[in-house]
């Protein structure tokens, strides 16, 4: 399992000067840690004045990324909407000062927020070579074992066998809950299924990926959140229908279908059966969603342009029961309004887009196609998981996704790379072919 670059020899034509990779070491424990909430806010020091581990690691990983050279990747609309989406936050910030007697703090969340989404931005700068896009994802693989232990510890010593909410423990995120330690799960489960069934590697590789994906599983499992149940099922039908081994993974799908049942323990059975949106049989959990989203609508309704302002909904101003609403969509639209809405539709949409471009080209078998694959089953599952909850906002639980969309960026640019260096060394091709219209902006590297 050899990830370290090899070195590039140039011709005897060449002049070029090629300097050695460098590697984003703060970026690297900053892809380590930030899951890891129970380590770093319960041992490490805060000296105040936002000298914490947080903000100082950020700042740390952003100058080393400054050094490491890469430019953010143009062509794709993602980098863009994502710089429109940080701004529309600011702008809903701004508004939203007035319309609460007491606002502190959303500065500090909206911070925390943005520095989950520039792991984007880092990627694309820390990341400039193929090994390197292997050796950021196996940094974001390496919290995963200790999840699971702490996982499993705080579930033994609940110790029910049977359904009771004490059962919903939230590993190391200690300042989040179940559902979104879960949604970390899923992410985490998908991309390495993408990887283990796509990539064609050797068996140490697959080993890696089976144990994510089975670690990862198993904490979804024992998160017992419905909407994590629901948004995992649907991402793994997403890539089984995406993967082109589609027709030999078919019987292992449907001998798992009819296995995996039997493995469950009663309380995520139990807990598996609750779901339903119907008035009369849903649980007081989920009725209470429909309430908070219907006095969510009624104040779109009052504010529909810009919204009420970021992170104001739960305020005993505009919520009865002082509580988050619940749905992403429907908090970006009663906070930020329809230019909010636009704004994410927009952003959404470029992802959605580079997927599906990327797919398109990327080499069958390689690591860069299993990437894709598993981000697309992810990228279901996450806007799944955001009908029901917030899933897109909370640093310790959205930071590798965006970390793994800045690596699938990268990975278009050094494949479009490929193809312009094939093209070049066929010089007796008379014609070329014909430019993607979608992808004629993507950078070259340099």
């Amino acid at each position: 399992m050899n990830i370290n670059a090899t070195t590039v020899q140039p011709s005897a034509a060449a002049t070029t000067y090629y300097r050695p990779v460098r590697h984003n070491w703060a970026l690297y424990l900053f892809v380590v840690m930030i899951p890891l909430q129970s380590i770093y806010l319960e041992n490490f020091p805060n000296f105040g004045s936002g000298l914490n581990f947080l903000n100082l690691t950020f700042l740390a990983a952003w100058m080393m990324a400054l050094r490491c050279g890469g430019k953010l990747v143009q062509g794709t609309g993602v980098n863009g909407w994502v710089m429109v989406y940080m701004a529309g936050g600011v702008f809903a910030l701004m508004i939203g000062y007035g319309n609460v007697a007491d606002p502190s703090g959303h500065v500090n969340y909206l911070k925390d927020h943005y520095i989950g989404v520039a792991f984007v931005f880092l990627a694309q700068m820390s990341v400039t070579d193929q090994a390197g896009l292997r050796r950021m994802y196996l940094a974001s693989l390496l919290p995963l074992p200790y999840m699971f232990y702490v996982l499993i510890d705080q579930n033994a010593q609940v110790g029910n066998w049977h359904y009771s909410h004490d059962l919903r423990v939230n590993s190391t995120f200690v300042e989040l809950g179940a559902n979104e330690m879960a949604a970390f799960m899923v992410t985490a489960c998908l991309v390495a299924f993408g990887l283990l069934i796509s990539t064609r590697v050797g068996w140490g590789w697959r080993a890696v990926y089976a144990l994510a994906a089975t670690l990862a599983a198993i904490c979804v499992v024992l998160s017992y959140s419905r909407t994590a149940y629901v948004a995992i099922l649907a991402g793994l039908v997403v890539i089984l229908l995406l993967s082109k081994a589609r027709l030999k993974l078919m019987l292992p799908a449907l001998a798992l279908i009819m296995v995996v049942p039997l493995l469950l323990p009663p309380a995520a059975v139990e807990r598996f059966d609750t779901i339903s949106i119907d008035e009369e049989l849903r649980d007081e959990s989920t009725d209470l969603r429909f309430v908070i989203w219907a006095e969510a609508f009624g104040h779109f309704k009052e504010n529909p342009l810009l919204g009420i302002g970021f992170h104001n909904f739960h305020h005993p101003e505009y919520s009865t029961h002082e509580m988050s609403v619940h749905n992403f969509f429907l908090r970006e639209l009663v906070e930020k309004g329809l230019l909010g809405a636009v704004i994410v539709l927009g952003l959404f949409w470029s992802i959605t887009r580079l997927l599906w471009r990327s797919r398109a080209v990327a080499v069958p078998g390689s690591w860069y196609a299993g990437l894709v694959l598993g981000m697309a089953g992810a990228w279901i599952a996450l806007m799944i998981g955001n009908v029901f909850g917030n899933r897109f906002t909370h640093y310790p639980m959205i930071a590798h996704f965006w970390l793994y969309l800045g690596l699938a960026l990268r990975g278009l640019q050094l494949r479009y790379a490929e193809l312009e260096a094939d093209l070049e060394a066929q010089p007796d091709a008379e014609t070329e072919p014909e430019p993607d219209p979608d992808m004629r902006g993507v950078e070259r590297i340099a």
